[in-house]
């Protein structure tokens, strides 16, 4: 009985990190789910660009420092290649939406 359990706690783990995998809707998801990342999408495109200060496509800490205290906290952890700057990958933090 406990064998069975713990499988299906495994089971349940498992398929929790499944969806999360997949909790990004496509750009191309048919009907509001879609419609939903589109308009999600537009927002992050105007917020990644507006703290683009020089326009080069890629956020350094100083361009993020006072606008936005979560991408200040945590640059260093989200910038995954560390090259010292924000990718539009890195500041979405998935790559289901191209730029």
């Amino acid at each position: 009985m406990r064998y069975f359990f713990l499988c299906f706690l495994a089971l349940g783990a498992a398929s929790a990190v499944l969806q999360a995998q997949t909790m990004v809707p496509k750009l191309d998801d048919p009907g509001r789910k879609g419609d939903l990342a589109r308009a999600e999408k537009q927002r992050a495109v105007e917020r990644f660009d507006g703290f683009d200060q020089n326009k080069d496509g890629k956020l350094a800490k100083e361009e993020v420092a006072n606008k936005s205290a979560y991408l200040t906290e945590n640059f260093v952890k989200l910038d995954a290649d560390k090259d010292g700057f924000l990718s539009w990958e890195e500041f979405l933090g998935h790559n289901r939406w191209p730029k």
